[in-house]
């Protein structure tokens, strides 16, 4: 009975629609769930028949599984972790100028203040403020200090104001007393407390700071005669300047110097921590009893009551910075971009709303973090591309292993689909059964995916938080499993098109046929003249494609440029780059038989004639299964190689970069310096530093510290002018002992090529100059000895810009394309340096009277052979210019450049060779499934061969050299195709950084590559052709092919 009603029921849900202009709400209804029933039937029958196709075809399951597996796997590690690195740049910033965001200091219209109050800017930014309350005052003093067990007989500290006699010395008379010498250092007085709520030097360790205590640096304590924890210090500081408001309040007479000497206890000894201090050498103190300590130290000649007032006054008004940091919580988010510009714009917009509430005219800014960010913004863009490329990448080599793998499957399957469709199965079956197989081994990949990314989460979690100290939550990010999701479940659909268009067009009669195998040697196609009239869907894709890239392209790089849109601009460039390799992976596809043919007589000469002519003819049966192989191969190789030498690339430009703007090991930079002060410093190097073997300097351009406007270069007829950025004076020896790798020489004279290049401007002619490239092309010289008007625009009246040109006829002693320290290029439109001897430059600045002496040393480069004494030389100097004064200079050094260098590379390095392991899986899997249907597809061929007396031996070699060739060949194609878009990356990357830069090869790559083929090609065929030779017998082996 229910049967008959089920069928009545079924009937008129299916009659009554043709017939009636509308169906009622009941019979929608029931149509609804009576097609829902039938579907769940068959997904549970095709669940079924998918289950025993995975047991039969463990391996090709397997290998599906892995395809959605890496993606999901690759997906969740990859947006929960290395998205994280744009806050290395951060720490690489932190630990080159400090762990804060804005600095603050006196200048505008109170530039000559040497201090402000900090309750005022308390007041305005309380401590309830979450988005401006971080904030700690600083009061900087350079001082001496001393260890006070070295002044012998001086009982109590206050005894070094007294002479012999009894009188008080103005200075005070701690240098006769105390035999040691004083070790000159920065003293600063802190806020522990506020400094570790804003995060200001969060990794350093240090016991808390009471009154009448310090911490020294490791340096200073050993200079101050191996100063120990427990040891009383003396502190010797002109506090005058610095402390000039305290002093005015209670009218105490201000000369220029107010020493003080304060015995200070020592309660601990820490290493230096570029992230809190920018000095190596200091000694630091409680911020609270900071007049209270002064007080206690000045002469006997200050009253008691005013000794008290100062005392008693709050160390708040004296303040000579104010250190402010982002909230904590969220600083690390504010920075987590690899675009410069984003940063830029988040960081500007919270200063503003710090500096104009105090007050923009009345202070100086600096942001370090920025300035640092600003020096690396391009290597920074390039890491965030290079990330987003490589998921991209993997995500393109995983869709198109899976559609390969899904269409072997189809492929193996073709008697089983033929019979489905004999005895009923419609085309919604078949596709059905199709993307129930595909769900079937994607669900619990993707589940697997997000489990085994979540352990390896945590794994990395640790490493990441012990390398940029940021701290990541337990569990992946929503956003991490949003996209692992979407693309572990849209891309396996996406593969399954293509077989599944293949699986709707095989014919009938040859699925069913079991009288030969399946291997064609030869294709026909038969075209009648009316498909002629139909439409190319192929050719209608790739014309629609390339008018959407040439739209795109024709839109968006005009807006990059004039918007100045670096991540738009790179991301355009990546995408030529990608289209281009693209490209050239289909041009090698056409060479593919002929290279096959190359390895095969290459590595396989020594064959026997059999064994050999098998191979090549499998090769050509399998040509078009194996092309999706070798595509894969070429393509995936191409792209790791190409994205190893564009990061080579680009570390090598940023190193080289630092590199030749240093110009050598050692590079001081000094305010104010002449070459009185420069013979002083070049006998202490030569007395006490025998590690430098050779010293150099350059002059400040004459532009910036004399009257003078400007200084051009023109033709006789002044048909063509070049603006310069000044005239700089160099030494005999200047280009002798800078780095000859970035010195690149056009053009030379005589003279030059006899002495040297820059000993030539003193030993040749008058008016000798050397000029660069770029304005040698646009003054249209056609010989080195044409001649050159130089003229200097010499300020005779700055309130009316009164200029007098005086201008100098000069022929160039040598053309230079690039040199290090100073701007010199053979691009247009570039602002570059003239270099002269010194009295050359003295005489070209047109001012009567001038000397050498009076042109300022603007840096000076000491050459270090052994890279151990970099860091030695450079503290050692570091300590030479503070004990004589010269606070206003920089010493850098290249150990600290590579130190960083090195940190990027390993970091980012790790992550490189992780993608690089992924790849070779994906390529491995993609072999090993191709392997795996020649194999089984060629059973008849294999059993005909045993039947004629081919050995066992000889089969397994047949298929591993086959499936070695193919490996071999995608290699070739994939490092010949990764080297040609690395080195157009290259060139680009020199128009950009106009650096010289060595073509970085890939070794490595190429050795892993080339290393791992013949493991790769037994692994992939070792396994199907013994499944083959376990068969019982020679029979077997030929039914096969069913």
């Amino acid at each position: 009975m229910s049967t008959a009603d089920e069928i009545v029921n079924r009937r008129l849900a299916i009659d009554l629609a043709p017939c009636d202009e509308r169906v009622s709400i009941f019979t929608s209804i029931k149509r609804f769930f009576l097609d829902r029933k039938r579907v769940h039937l068959q997904i549970r029958a095709f669940l079924k028949l998918t289950l025993a196709d995975a047991r039969s075809s463990k391996a090709t399951y397997a290998l599906n599984f892995l395809a959605v597996f890496f993606v999901v796997f690759f997906c969740v590690v990859m947006m929960s972790t290395l998205f994280n690195l744009p806050v290395l740049f951060l720490r690489l910033g932190e630990a080159k100028d400090g762990q804060n965001d804005l600095v603050i200091t006196p200048g505008g219209e109170i530039k000559s203040a040497a201090s402000f109050n900090y309750s005022v800017i308390e007041d305005i930014f309380p401590e309830t403020d979450t988005s401006r309350g971080y904030h700690a005052p600083r009061i900087k003093f350079t001082s001496e200090i001393i260890n006070f067990a070295t002044c012998e007989g001086v009982e109590n500290p206050t005894d070094l104001w007294l002479d012999k006699d009894g009188k008080v010395c103005p200075d005070g008379c701690i240098y006769d007393k105390c035999n040691a010498g004083l070790v000159r250092q920065i003293l600063l007085a802190i806020n522990q407390e506020k400094e570790y709520r804003m995060g200001f030097g969060s990794q350093w360790k240090a016991p808390e700071i009471g009154k009448g205590e310090v911490i020294l640096s490791k340096s200073v304590a050993i200079a101050a005669n191996d100063t120990k924890v427990g040891d009383t210090v003396l502190l010797y500081v002109d506090v005058g300047t610095v402390l000039r408001e305290v002093f005015r309040h209670v009218h105490i007479s201000s000369r220029k110097r107010k020493p003080t000497i304060m015995p200070m206890k020592v309660v601990g000894i820490v290493s230096s921590d570029t992230t809190k201090f920018n000095v190596e050498d200091f000694v630091v103190m409680n911020y609270n009893y900071t007049l209270e300590s002064v007080a206690e130290g000045l002469d006997p000649n200050v009253a008691s009551w005013d000794r008290e007032a100062i005392a008693n006054m709050d160390p708040r008004c004296c303040a000579t910075t104010v250190h402010f940091n982002m909230n904590p919580n969220v600083r690390v988010d504010m920075y987590k971009s690899t675009d410069y510009e984003v940063i830029r714009r988040r960081v500007s917009s919270w200063v503003s709303s710090i500096v104009y509430p105090l007050g923009f005219n009345q202070l100086s800014v600096d942001t370090p973090i920025i300035g640092f960010l600003h020096s690396v913004r391009f290597f920074s863009l390039f890491v965030g591309l290079i990330v987003s490329l490589i998921l991209l990448g993997l995500a393109f080599l995983s869709l198109i292993l899976i559609y390969s793998l899904l269409n072997l499957s189809v492929e193996r399957r073709i008697h089983e689909t033929g019979i489905r469709r004999m005895i009923g199965f419609s085309r919604e079956n078949l596709v059905l059964m199709l993307l129930t197989n595909v769900y079937f081994f994607t669900i619990p990949a993707w589940i697997a995916g997000l489990v085994v990314g979540q352990l390896a989460y945590l794994g990395l979690r640790t490493i990441i938080s012990d390398l940029i100290y940021v701290k990541l939550p337990v569990l992946i990010p929503g956003s991490s499993i949003g996209w692992a999701t979407f693309a572990g479940l849209s891309l396996p659909l996406i593969g399954a098109i293509f077989p599944l268009l293949s699986l709707l067009s095989n014919n009938l009669s040859e699925a069913l046929s079991t009288t030969r195998g399946r291997n064609v040697g030869v294709k026909y196609k038969i075209v009648r003249a009316s498909d002629a009239n139909r439409i190319n869907y192929r050719l209608l894709f790739i014309g629609f494609a390339f008018a959407i890239f040439g739209f795109l392209l024709y839109y968006f790089f005009p807006i990059a440029m004039v918007q100045m849109q670096l991540n738009l601009l790179f991301i355009i460039f990546f995408g030529i780059l990608i289209g281009m390799l693209t490209g050239l992976v289909m041009l090698a596809l056409n060479f593919e038989c002929v290279l096959q043919t190359c390895v095969l007589y290459l590595f396989f000469f020594w064959e026997k004639y059999a064994v050999f002519n098998a191979v090549h003819k499998f090769l050509t049966s399998h040509r078009r299964r194996n092309r999706k192989t070798t595509m894969i191969y070429a393509f995936s190789l191409g792209f790791t190689i190409f994205i190893a030498i564009a990061f080579q690339v680009q570390l090598k430009s940023f190193h080289y970069g630092t590199q030749q703007e240093m110009g050598a090991e050692v590079t001081i930079t000094l305010d104010t310096f002449d070459l009185i002060g420069l013979g002083k410093m070049a006998l202490y190097i030569r007395q006490s530093i025998p590690e430098v073997k050779e010293i150099t300097y350059v002059a400040r351009s004459i532009i910036l510290n004399l009257p003078i406007q400007n200084v051009t270069l023109s033709s006789p007829g002044r048909y063509s002018v070049v603006e310069t950025n000044g005239l700089r004076a160099v030494p005999p020896n200047y280009l002798e002992v800078l780095n000859k790798e970035f010195l690149h020489v056009y053009k030379y004279d005589k003279l030059s090529g006899q002495y040297s290049i820059s000993g030539s401007l003193y030993t040749g002619p008058r008016n000798r100059v050397i000029i660069s490239t770029s304005a040698y092309n646009a003054l249209h010289c056609e010989s080195i000895e044409d001649p050159i008007l130089l003229v200097t625009a010499l300020i005779k009246n700055y309130s009316i810009h009164l200029a007098k040109k005086i201008r100098f006829y000069i022929k160039p002693s040598a053309v230079l394309s690039s040199i290090s320290q100073v701007s010199m290029s053979d691009f247009k439109n570039t602002n570059i340096d003239l270099l002269a001897s010194y009295p050359v430059a003295a005489r070209f600045t047109g001012i009567d009277f001038l000397g050498i002496r009076g042109i300022a040393v603007e840096s000076v480069s000491l050459r270090i052979p052994n890279p151990k004494d970099v860091i030695p030389v450079s503290l050692e100097m570091k300590k030479y210019l503070r004990h004589n004064g010269l606070e206003k200079s920089n010493v850098r050094d290249d150990a600290t450049v590579l130190t960083y260098l090195a940190l990027a590379d390993r970091t980012i390095g790790f992550f490189f060779t992780f993608t690089e392991i992924v790849t070779l899986l994906i390529c491995f899997s993609s072999l090993f499934g191709s392997m795996s249907a020649n194999v089984l597809e060629s059973s008849k061929e294999i059993g005909i061969y045993r039947c004629i007396g081919m050995t066992k031996p000889q089969i397994y070699r047949i298929f591993i050299w086959e499936a070695f060739v193919l490996v071999i060949v995608g290699s070739i194609m994939g490092v010949i195709i990764g080297m040609i878009v690395g080195y157009s990356m290259q060139l680009q990357n020199h128009l950009f950084t106009q650096l010289h830069l060595p073509f970085s090869f890939p070794y490595v790559q190429l050795i892993i590559v080339f290393g791992t083929a013949v493991g790769a090609a037994v692994a992939a065929s070792f396994g199907p052709v013994s499944f083959l030779m376990r068969l019982p017998s020679i029979t077997h082996i030929l039914r096969r092919i069913l």
